[in-house]
């Protein structure tokens, strides 16, 4: 960060494009469900990232096994597999109904992979030209 930035609530309006209203204070650490602002005001975060962090925030297991994820592969797309991916799609399967497992990136994706997962299993069920759910 640039040293000479001065960090505060009227830095948001000068370089950030306001598509939503964010909160009149700034953040500075978080850990499990609490955050803390650069007051050390303590909040509960009942966001959670939106959606994608429900594991809280700097949990040691969590915090140390993508650190060590990190020191192999940082990110990979859904065309390549690794390790961790075959495992807990193995852990998955075992513990589940299903017989594979299906990994997606976003919400977006998992709704029309539900959408379509629904309509192949209703034409499979009910009706072979069933088009709709």
């Amino acid at each position: 960060m640039n040293a000479n930035l001065k960090v505060n609530r009227e830095n948001f309006n000068e370089l950030i494009v306001p598509v939503y209203a964010p909160a009149e204070f700034i953040l500075t650490r978080g850990e499990g469900s609490r955050i803390w602002d650069q007051n050390e005001k303590e909040y509960i975060d009942f966001a959670g990232g939106i959606a994608v962090n429900a594991l809280g925030h700097c949990h040691p297991v969590a915090l140390n096994a993508l650190m060590e994820q990190a020191k192999k592969l940082w990110h990979l797309g859904n065309g390549y597999t690794n390790e961790p991916v075959l495992a807990l799609a193995e852990q998955l399967i075992n513990h589940t109904f299903a017989d594979k497992a299906f990994f997606c990136s976003s919400g977006a994706e998992a709704n029309e992979a539900a959408l379509k997962l629904a309509r192949k299993i209703g034409s499979l069920s009910d009706n072979p030209n069933k088009n709709e759910i």
